[in-house]
């Protein structure tokens, strides 16, 4: 230091500029060596495809090709080319967003230094520097902080990106990336959400209008939604239903002031002459506002939900990805599906539904409190189980009008700690969480109307279940004080910010139904309940997601399974008293006593229990379990992906018996669109296929990737087979238990679905074009049906009735391998003239080759003295005697069937009669 003293004033200017540069230096290689980490960051990218890396709207289609749903997407996008853009929409971005565009070479130093100078003077932001090209930068590959780092990334990518592509197609990329308020993002997309046209058809004053959004857009939309509630006099201009929920859209002033200062800018950078500029501002812009509609159908969201689920699982095969991951490409990937549902078929089953409770409270009592069910209540008016316990609780126990928790004194207690101890009762035992158990009213029509309440929302380490009770620690309840207060009159409410609820109910019984076009396993029409005004995505749907139990649905396919292993439906099962492995007896008919014997094809139509459990004896489980395979009702490969529950699964409760595989009686069941599935499967002669309403999809650039209709059926069963079921069915309409459903001079075969609990009413059947299934039932299967089988018969009925004009074979059509043959009912053989007297033979339908060859031989033609019920002796009087034609069975012991008789019984007479002896002659005489 003293030498520097010493030194000249000269050579002390030299050091000093010496040490700066030094410091210049230094200071240099620091933030050249952070720029240069900074940019070792930045994001690889491949920009001559970076249109590609939008997220687009993905496309429904009817089968015509005419639009159905743009699916609602996080971005709602569509890619247009910039030669379709307007010249004064791209001239009005440039203008107000970056007037040197087309000079700079990705960032702009005067607009930096002009931004910088604005602000400064206004004291806070109020204008930025960055380009076009800068923006799209950010918008795509990086985030939207405010960091030095991602600026200097911003800045670095855009200088390249100006070198690797043109200014159009940066602009291009632009305009189809730019975010322009309510969901729509890119010009494409703004224009059709607020003036329902094509870009390429806008006049200067509407694209000065969407450039002006671009700067906030959340601030200049030119109309928001805002909930009916909320609104409070704004310029009004329409409504609209957004997922369910009515909104108001009012106008936006911002908007329109942004607008004027846009068209000065294009007036200023000569863009538009003072002609243009004046009839734009006279443009009634107001008044060409439309809001557009991303549904262009008038359907439920049971169908479209079904459509983008489909959709997605398609995709998720497609690329092999998860489900989560194809349902994301679907809403931003721009594919096109091209879907089978008709919007016709598709809103005759809507307006049926439409009126469903009136169709209710016509074919049903309310003897039981409601239309069409019954069901047991307690002393409190809680509707219990046949044990007692409770299903729903009167809505009016515990929940106030708010839906407010309210528990009575003696259903709580606190104790000197601030324990709080609620009855166990009050939830659901089955549930591992604090379930707390639906409510229930009966509406003004004698309606079942139920109300879905959630859990506790309490951590599981802050209560405990007791036998009697459940105790929340106080030690949670002291942090969270809004949980529960005590009114003037002791009762404890609980907040409803900790359960959720459903504050509209639901009624009950709900129903589905689907309808299949045969030849290709498409669904053209589909209802998953009576929620038909619900525009909200992915509501429950009872067709697809409901698994209930078939019962007597399941029955044709335990006769289908006998056809395969040389069964004919000639062949003869005896209706009588059956005992189980307990000696109990087993099973019992749905109607009084048994009929006796029975072909297979009676059996079925009088929908015998007995006969389809013996069938099932004979052939075995892993026959039927068989025929269950290749409908789809059963997944061996895979048994976590079916309902059908092995004994390797639970070894207690499974569904390997005969009371789930003949009756239909499963543990869980089976959904609605199986049961179409499998009805289907017959129509179409053992052609089995997937089942979708999914045609193609294609992917934004018009690729197909994915065609159903190219995908070839799988043959399961034999066709004769299949088409002997169709025609037992088809008689079980017309004279069977189904009879009430045929629809005139249509063939129709189907079958009725009841099961054990009464908890559940199907019908299955299909002409020769269409399969239709729908089913019936509570949402909670405790509780029990009332009606009779004609509710879901006169259901179907409707429904088929509706697809009438659309068929072309009104007649099942027999293969050449089948041959009808007169047999007798009692033993399958060929009948006689004794079988037809008698009444005991009918036409049958046989494989060639399975039909019986062998005559009856045990209808016989006696002469009978009816005072002895024996046969006619010498002596028998002319009015005591007649001639009588009695089948002589196989040796039946009654007391081998708990000395039950069955209907067909009929005594057959092997001794003479032992009234009119010789004696009585010649005493008479």
């Amino acid at each position: 230091m003293e030498n520097f003293r010493k030194l000249n004033k000269k050579d002390k200017l030299k050091i000093l500029a010496l040490i700066f540069f030094i410091l210049l230096m230094l200071i240099g290689t620091l933030v050249g060596s952070v720029i240069l980490d900074i940019l070792s960051e930045t994001p690889k990218t491949d920009f001559k495809n970076l249109s590609s890396s939008f997220d687009q709207t993905s496309y429904i289609y009817d089968e015509e090709g005419t639009l159905l749903e743009k699916i609602e997407s996080l971005e709602y996008r569509t890619i247009v080319p910039i030669e379709k853009v307007p010249k004064n929409l791209k001239n009005a971005f440039v203008a107000i967003e970056d007037q040197r565009f087309y000079e700079h070479k990705g960032v702009d130093i005067r607009g930096i230094l002009g931004a910088l100078k604005s602000n400064l003077a206004a004291g806070k932001v109020v204008r930025g520097g960055s380009t076009i090209t800068q923006q799209l930068i950010k918008n795509v590959y990086l985030t939207n902080d405010q960091r030095m780092t991602r600026k200097i990334q911003e800045a670095y990518m855009s200088m390249d990106l100006e070198t690797i592509l043109k200014k159009d197609e940066i602009l291009e990329a632009y305009l189809n990336r730019i975010n322009l308020g309510q969901g729509a993002y890119g010009v494409e997309a703004a224009a059709q959400t607020y003036f329902s046209k094509d870009v390429y058809n806008l006049n200067l004053s509407q694209c000065a209008l969407l450039a002006g959004i671009a700067k906030s857009p959340t601030i200049y939309p030119p109309f928001k939604r805002i909930p009916k509630d909320y609104y409070n006099n704004e310029p009004f201009i329409g409504t609209m239903d957004i997922n369910g929920e009515q909104m108001y859209i009012v106008l936006n002033s911002n908007s329109f002031e942004r607008q004027k200062i846009v068209l000065e800018k294009m007036l200023e950078l000569e863009y538009i002459d003072k002609k243009e500029y004046e009839e734009a501002l006279k443009f009634d812009v107001v008044a060409s506002l439309k809001p557009g509609i991303k549904k262009f159908h008038n359907m439920s969201s049971y169908s479209t939900d079904y459509i983008k689920s489909e959709a997605a699982r398609l995709l998720s095969e497609h690329y092999n990805i998860s489900s989560d991951e194809a349902e994301h490409k679907l809403f931003t990937g721009g594919y096109k599906i091209y879907s089978s549902i008709d919007e016709n078929l598709q809103k005759n089953l809507e307006n049926l539904y439409e009126d469903f409770p009136a169709y209710l409270n016509n074919n049903s009592s309310s003897s039981h409190g409601a239309y069409g069910l019954a069901f047991t209540k307690d002393s409190n008016n809680n509707i219990v189980d046949e044990n007692g316990q409770v299903i729903y609780f009167a809505k009016d126990n515990f929940f106030d009008s708010e839906f407010n928790f309210i528990l009575s004194k003696n259903n709580y207690n606190i104790n000197e700690k601030g324990d709080l101890s609620i009855d166990k009762g009050l939830f659901n035992s089955a549930s591992n969480k604090l379930d707390i158990i639906d409510l229930y009213e009966i509406n003004d029509n004698k309606n079942l109307q139920t109300y879905n309440i959630g859990f506790l929302n309490i951590p599981s380490d802050s209560f405990e279940k007791k036998a009697d009770y459940i105790i929340i620690d106080h030690s949670y309840l002291n942090e969270i004080s809004d949980f529960y207060t005590i009114d003037e009159s002791d009762n404890l409410i609980i907040s409803k910010n900790y359960y959720s609820y459903e504050n509209t109910p639901t009624l009950q019984p709900q129903s589905s139904s689907i309808i299949l076009e045969n030849d290709t396993g498409y669904v053209k029409a589909i209802v998953g309940g009576l929620d038909i005004q619900n525009k909200n995505a992915k509501i429950f749907n009872r067709a697809t997601t409901s698994v209930r139990s078939p019962g007597s649905l399941l029955k044709p396919f335990v006769y289908l399974t006998a056809l395969e292993n040389k069964f004919t439906l000639g062949s003869v099962i005896d209706d009588v008293p059956t005992y189980d492995e307990i000696g109990e007896m087993w099973p019992i008919n749905d109607y009084n006593g048994f009929r006796g014997l029975l072909t297979l094809r009676l059996a079925l139509e009088n929908n015998s229990n007995v006969v389809p459990v013996s069938l099932g004896k004979k052939l075995g489980i892993d026959k039927i379990e068989e025929t269950y395979s290749k409908l789809g009702l059963i997944n061996s490969s895979d048994p976590e992906s079916d309902h059908f529950i092995s004994s390797e699964e639970n070894k207690e409760k499974n569904d390997e018996n005969f009371n789930s595989l003949a009756l239909g009686n499963m543990q869980r069941g089976i959904t609605n669109i199986q049961a179409a599935s499998s009805y289907r499967t017959i129509a179409t002669k053992g052609n089995t296929k997937p089942i979708s309403s999914v045609i193609k999809i294609e992917d934004a650039n018009g690729i197909e990737l994915i065609n159903n209709s190219s995908t070839a059926a799988d043959k399961k069963f034999d066709s004769d087979n299949c088409y002997l079921i169709e025609d037992a069915l088809r008689t079980n309409v017309t004279r069977g238990v189904a009879k009430g459903s045929k629809t005139p001079q249509i063939d129709v075969a189907g079958e009725i679905g009841v099961n054990e609990d009464d908890s559940d009413l199907w019908f299955s059947g299909f002409n020769s074009k269409y399969t239709v299934s729908s089913w019936i039932g509570c949402d909670s299967p405790k509780i029990k049906l009332s009606s009779e089988p004609k509710l879901v018969i006169n259901l179907f009925k409707n429904i088929s009735s509706n697809l009438n004009t659309d068929i072309e074979n009104k007649k099942f059509s027999s293969p050449e391998n089948i041959v009808e043959k007169f047999i007798c009912q009692k033993n399958g053989k060929l009948g006689t003239k004794l079988c037809e007297e008698s009444n005991s033979g009918y036409m049958e339908k046989f494989k060639s080759g399975t039909e019986p060859t062998k005559y009856c031989d045990q209808h016989e033609k006696l002469l009978i003295c009816n005072e002895s019920s024996r046969l006619a002796g010498e002596y028998c009087p002319k009015e005591d005697v007649e001639y009588k034609i009695l089948f002589k069975r196989k040796s039946y012991i009654p007391s081998e069937h708990s000395n039950i008789f069955p209907d067909d019984y009929e005594y057959f007479p092997t001794l003479y009669c032992n009234i009119h002896s010789e004696e009585w002659y010649e005493d008479n005489n």
